[in-house]
């Protein structure tokens, strides 16, 4: 190991850095991604944190280790607590297998307990069949049930009208009506961030490199509020392209037009996925509706769910649709109920 090696919190100055790290290191799992930033990886991310901050590993001048830790109230068992979303750990290839990350792990983790106080909930989301997983075993994490994230083509024919429902962008006088529905759905959920209406105001009017990437909308019934969802457009601020994938989802995605020729995934990020008891169909509609809208956008919409909840009755993926299982690894916090849905930040 470089004896220069040191440890220190990101600073901006690092962005040129983080970028050639993160275009030089692919993301690991079924399907693997590289990113080409289109403005400071720092800047981009904070866009959509609640409180970003992160840790470099340098060797000499050289930035050779990267982690992001997102700072954020979540629900735990019936509590809300501060807590740190970990993502985005990457070691330059010539670094590997020498106990980097386990070692900038550390350094985090101190540098959490300076913010949060000692104990703090640290969780973060590992795909299936990555070593991580073991790694967090070793290190007495509770992990979660399997979540689902992946990629559904946009629709190419707009879905038929159903009188008394409306879908639209959401408008200021909404996001009262639209927290208390968010928060009232995501109840009994581990790993949700309540949320108010000045935080949904904060998120609608983001701006980064001069683009505004996300939207809420909502669907009414009758002239009320009945289902409601965020869109994230990062495609002008992150193009991912893939590296790697299974040979039946390259093949299935190229017909469905969510792979084209050059391999660049044009994906929405869609989150904070809410209905109203009793308004399931309202909450397909507005689904399907914007599936068709917002083609001009991207080619496919990003998902991540846990199937337990009743997002798998809104998405109705189909069996022949890849899907990606990933788990949560939760350290600290009380005990975890295993029945207990999760609400996935992480994913596409």
């Amino acid at each position: 190991m470089d004896s220069r090696l040191d440890f220190r919190p990101m600073e901006a100055a690092d962005s040129p850095s983080l970028a050639e790290l993160v275009s030089s290191s692919p993301s690991a799992g079924p399907a693997s991604f590289a990113y080409d930033y289109r403005a400071g990886v720092a800047e981009i991310h904070r866009a959509f944190a609640e409180d970003l901050h992160g840790i470099v590993a340098t060797a000499g001048s050289a930035v050779i280790g990267m982690v992001l830790a997102d700072v954020r109230q979540v629900q735990w068992e019936g509590q809300v607590c501060q807590a740190a979303y970990v993502s985005n750990m990457r070691v330059a290839h010539s670094y590997r297998r020498q106990g980097i990350a386990k070692e900038m792990l550390s350094f985090g983790s101190s540098y959490l307990e300076t913010l949060l106080g000692a104990g703090p909930l640290v969780y973060t989301a590992i795909p299936a069949g990555n070593v991580t997983l073991t790694m967090a075993k070793a290190y007495q994490c509770q992990i979660t049930g399997a979540i689902q994230g992946g990629v559904v083509p946009m629709m190419r024919s707009a879905r038929a009208r159903i009188p008394g429902i409306t879908v639209r962008a959401a408008e200021q006088d909404d996001l009262v009506e639209v927290a208390d529905g968010m928060n009232a759905f995501y109840q009994a959920h581990n790993l949700w961030t309540p949320v108010t209406a000045d935080l949904l105001d904060r998120f609608r009017n983001t701006h980064v490199a001069g683009i505004r990437p996300n939207e809420l909308y909502v669907a009414t019934r009758n002239q009320r509020i009945a289902a409601g969802l965020s869109v994230s457009n990062r495609t002008e601020l992150i193009r991912m392209k893939i590296e790697n994938l299974p040979g039946y989802a390259r093949v299935l995605g190229s017909l469905l037009g969510i792979l084209p020729r050059d391999g660049i995934l044009r994906a929405l990020t869609v989150r904070h996925v809410w209905f109203v008891d009793g308004e399931l169909e309202t909450a397909r509609h507005l689904w399907q509706t914007l599936r068709h809208t917002l083609h001009d956008q991207g080619n496919c919409l990003g998902i991540a769910y846990d199937p337990r909840d009743k997002l798998a009755d809104v998405f109705q993926i189909p069996f022949w649709l890849p899907m990606f299982p990933a788990r949560y690894a939760v350290r600290g916090g009380a005990a975890l109920a295993p029945d207990r849905p999760i609400y996935c930040l992480a994913g596409p």
